[in-house]
């Protein structure tokens, strides 16, 4: 079995996470980054949001450090708003998702 994670952004200060489809974690992020440790067993990577000018968000993952890959899961980004791409991951069933 697998989860499906979806980040996505709203309005200029709100990023958002949802499991299957069920939102489960937001944080208020008004002129700062929004970063979330992704992890299960030993794969881990971060995702991150950024509101930013024209008044868009700008959603990405990044490794959590040198050596260390991000594992090879289903990641899509889609159109979701006018305004913030949607982050999709495939992941197993044990994922972790930790704000940092």
């Amino acid at each position: 079995m697998t989860k499906q994670l979806t980040f996505i952004g709203h309005s200029d200060d709100i990023f958002s996470v949802s499991i299957n489809g069920k939102p489960v974690e937001e944080i208020d992020c008004f002129d700062e980054l929004a970063r979330y440790k992704v992890s299960s067993g030993e794969n881990q990577f971060y995702v991150i949001g950024e509101y930013v000018t024209p008044g868009v968000w700008m959603i990405g993952v990044a490794q959590i450090d040198q050596g260390i890959p991000i594992p090879n899961w289903n990641i899509q980004l889609t159109h979701e708003h006018d305004y913030s791409p949607a982050l999709t991951i495939e992941c197993p069933d044990d994922v972790k998702i930790e704000e940092c």
